[in-house]
């Protein structure tokens, strides 16, 4: 494979916040060839782009091919990746290093700026982890709810019992 695109994002609600990163793996052709939707916990938004970015640097190792670039909205963490910036914060130069140690065992890589615009697939990503969380939470919301009514005015031994078979279905 000659090159590969990969726009990567870190979304943080609040900074820090619950956070997410969106990556997406395309060709020159613009083929979609990966990509990656997932929630990472709490961060601020500079350490979920750069969680992104390594994932980004991952799936594009196993892809094997001659140039890898990156796009990411996060000037920072762009110029600090490129050297431009120096890293000041401790836990960002942990993360600068993965990044700088994975990319060395690309043959040839970029991490370029863009406009959130041109990296809005990625960004779209990040955000589904979010709306996914929320329809999960909504749905265990609704089955507890029902399981309540379900369970009202059940006697109390039937409650043990059915307790202790839930107990016997968890590993």
């Amino acid at each position: 494979m000659r090159k590969i695109f990969v726009n990567v994002d870190g979304s943080s609600h609040g900074s820090p916040g619950e956070a997410a990163i969106g990556i997406l793996v395309t060709d020159e052709k613009g083929q979609v060839l990966g990509q990656e939707s997932k929630l990472i916990g709490r961060a601020t938004s500079d350490v979920a782009e750069y969680k992104a970015l390594l994932d980004g640097i991952r799936l594009a190792l196993a892809l094997s091919p001659d140039e890898a670039v990156f796009l990411t909205d996060n000037q920072v963490v762009a110029n600090q990746v490129n050297g431009f910036y120096q890293v000041r914060e401790p836990h960002l130069e942990l993360l600068n290093r993965n990044a700088l140690d994975l990319l060395s065992k690309l043959p040839r890589w970029r991490v370029n700026f863009v406009e959130r615009e041109i990296n809005h697939p990625a960004h779209r990503l990040a955000e589904q982890a979010f709306r996914e969380r929320s329809r999960q939470e909504r749905e265990r919301a609704d089955l507890t709810r029902e399981i309540g009514y379900l369970l009202d005015g059940l006697p109390v031994d039937e409650l043990r019992r059915l307790v202790a078979y839930v107990r016997s279905l968890r590993p």
